[in-house]
């Protein structure tokens, strides 16, 4: 019985410890559906203007500064692309709106140096009655875009499908 009672305490720790800003369970992530890495090398310039929705314009761009801001104070990427990282085009992304959460999944290219990478992130934004993401205007009230998870994979990596989970600075 005692043990139950633990792992029900671990449990509900666990569950609002995981989800940001609320104790309340975050819908589903949006599924995304990873472009083959020639068709990125190649199609690009095309992709980078089609692969965000509308409705996900500004999302994206708050999720892509937030993204680049993590991935400049991180030393192994540092390391590896150098400085000046700048996140760029966006290759594909997924998003869903539900339980007044905006969510996105996205991939795109990383540069620095004489280097890129491409990146993979969830992030979203809870939205707030004075907001209008539903239809692509924004409010002073905007609630403040959270990165969920990020990950990178390097040119080399990119070929095997090998990603490094990048850790995430703790919530304020």
């Amino acid at each position: 019985m005692r043990s139950i009672v633990v792992s029900i305490l671990l449990l509900l720790i666990q569950t609002v410890v995981s989800f940001p800003s609320s104790s309340l369970p975050l819908p589903p992530k949006p599924s995304l559906k990873s472009i083959p890495l020639p068709a990125k090398l190649a199609g690009g310039l095309f992709l980078f203007q089609t692969s965000v929705r509308k409705r996900d314009k500004e999302l994206s761009i708050g999720i892509l500064s937030e993204a680049q801001d993590i991935l400049r104070t991180d030393p192994l990427i540092g390391m590896e692309l150098g400085t000046g990282l700048e996140a760029g085009g966006v290759f594909s992304s997924s998003s869903c709106i539900e339980d007044d959460v905006h969510q996105l999944v996205m991939e795109f290219q990383l540069n620095g140096g004489n280097s890129w990478a491409q990146c993979r992130c969830h992030g979203l934004k809870f939205l707030t009655s004075n907001d209008n993401s539903f239809n692509g205007s924004s409010s002073k009230g905007d609630a403040a875009v959270e990165i969920i998870s990020l990950s990178v994979s390097n040119m080399d990596a990119a070929f095997n499908g090998g990603w490094v989970d990048i850790a995430l600075p703790p919530k304020s």
